[in-house]
C-alpha cells in the first residue's frame, strides 16, 4: 500500500494509488478537494476519493461585513447534463476561448490557485469546469455516469454555455487524457495542449485489472443502496471507512476508464502540443513507445527540462514558456 501510494505521488498517477486503496478497503484520510503544488493526489481521475466537506459554492468565501457575519458566496454557474448531472464552470477574460481541464483530485480552482488564470485571461476567454465527480459538479453513482460520451458532452455543453463555438483546449493529467478524445472527435477543438498524459490506452495492465476489481467490489454495494437494502454495519471497519470517504463512487468512476478506447497520435485531428516532464520517468517511457510515430501527425512532442510530473503543473513559468507560443501560433479571434 505504501509502495503504491509512493509511486502514484511521484508520477501523480491517481489511478494506481486509489486502485490499491479501494481493493484493500483502506480509505484515504484526507478530506481536502485540492492538492498542494497542484499535483494529483492518490485519488481517482474525474472524481474524489473521499467524501468532501461541503464547499462554498464558488470555492471561495466573500469577505465578512462589519459585525462578523459572513456574506453569501457568489453562485457558481452550472449546466445540467442529459442525465441530470450538474456541471460547474467559470468564465473569465476575453479573446479566443480556452477550455482548461483539471487533473485527477483537482478542481477548476486549481488553475487559479497556481496562477494560470491570471496569466491567461490577458489573452484568452478562460473557461474552467469541474469534471463530474469533482469540485462543485454532481457525482453520479453508476458507471454510465462516467462513460466517455457524457464526459465529453459535458465539455461541449460548458463551451456552449460560455458562447464558444470553437475553442482551444488545455488539460493536465486526467484532464489531458480526456482532452485527447475531444481532439480526436470534435472539429470544435482548434488546438490542444496535453500535459502529463499518455498516448495509447487510458489505463492498461495491472492498473486496469485493479480498477476492474474495484468496480466489482463496490458497484454491488451502490446497487444495494439504491434498492434500500444496504447496511453499512455489515462492512468491515476498513470498508466502512472507505465507504464513508466516497471510495465506492470513485471505484465506479475509475471502472468507466477501463472501457475508454486507446488514442493514437494519428487519431488526433487538432494541432496538438504534447508535454511531458523530462524527469517524469513513467511519462517518458510512454513517449518512447511513439518514437518515429509522430511524423505526419498533428502532434508535436516536447519534454519539459528538469520537470517531474507534478512540476509540469506546479511550475507555471517553464510550462507557459512552451504553451503560450503554441497557443499564439494557433489562436483565432473570439467567436
Amino acid at each position: 500500500m505504501i509502495t503504491a501510494n509512493a509511486r502514484a505521488m511521484t508520477r501523480g498517477r491517481a489511478v494506481v494509488a486509489l486502485a490499491m486503496v479501494a481493493v484493500t478497503g483502506i480509505a484515504c484520510a484526507s478530506t481536502s478537494t485540492t492538492t498542494p503544488a497542484g499535483q494529483e493526489p492518490a485519488r481517482p481521475p474525474a472524481t474524489t476519493a473521499q467524501k468532501p466537506a461541503a464547499p462554498a459554492p464558488a470555492g471561495t468565501t466573500a469577505a465578512a461585513p462589519a459585525g462578523g457575519a459572513s456574506a453569501p458566496a457568489a453562485k457558481v454557474p452550472t449546466i445540467t447534463a442529459a442525465d441530470g448531472t450538474k456541471i460547474a464552470y467559470e468564465v473569465s477574460g476575453s479573446g479566443p476561448a480556452l477550455v482548461l481541464l483539471h487533473g485527477g483530485g483537482q478542481t477548476r480552482q486549481s488553475w487559479a490557485e497556481r496562477g494560470y488564470v491570471d496569466r491567461l485571461i490577458k489573452k484568452f476567454t478562460v473557461i474552467r469546469m469541474d469534471f463530474r465527480g469533482s469540485g462543485d459538479s454532481g457525482r453520479p453513482d453508476t458507471a454510465a455516469g462516467y462513460a466517455l460520451d457524457p464526459v465529453l458532452a459535458d465539455i461541449l455543453a460548458v463551451a456552449d454555455a460560455a458562447g464558444a463555438k470553437r475553442f482551444h483546449l488545455w488539460g493536465f493529467g486526467h484532464g489531458a487524457s480526456i482532452g485527447r478524445y475531444l481532439a480526436v472527435r470534435s472539429d470544435r477543438v482548434i488546438s490542444a495542449v496535453l500535459v502529463g498524459a499518455d498516448m495509447g490506452p487510458t489505463i492498461s495492465g495491472p492498473v486496469k485489472e485493479a480498477v476492474l476489481a474495484m468496480r466489482a467490489k463496490w458497484q454491488p454495494l451502490l446497487d444495494q443502496q439504491k434498492a434500500g437494502t444496504f447496511d453499512v454495519k455489515k462492512l468491515s471497519i476498513g470498508d466502512r471507512d472507505a465507504w464513508e470517504h466516497g471510495v465506492a463512487v470513485s471505484a465506479v468512476a475509475l471502472g468507466a476508464l477501463a472501457d475508454y478506447p486507446p488514442v493514437q497520435p494519428s487519431d488526433i485531428k487538432a494541432s496538438t502540443l504534447w508535454l511531458i516532464g523530462a524527469a517524469d520517468a513513467s511519462g517518458m517511457e510512454n513517449v518512447k513507445q511513439f518514437e518515429g510515430k509522430l511524423t505526419g501527425t498533428k502532434v508535436t512532442f516536447k519534454a519539459l527540462s528538469g520537470l517531474s510530473y507534478s512540476d509540469s503543473f506546479a511550475r507555471i513559468d517553464p510550462v507557459l514558456a512552451e504553451v503560450e507560443p503554441f497557443l499564439a501560433s494557433t489562436a483565432t479571434p473570439a467567436s
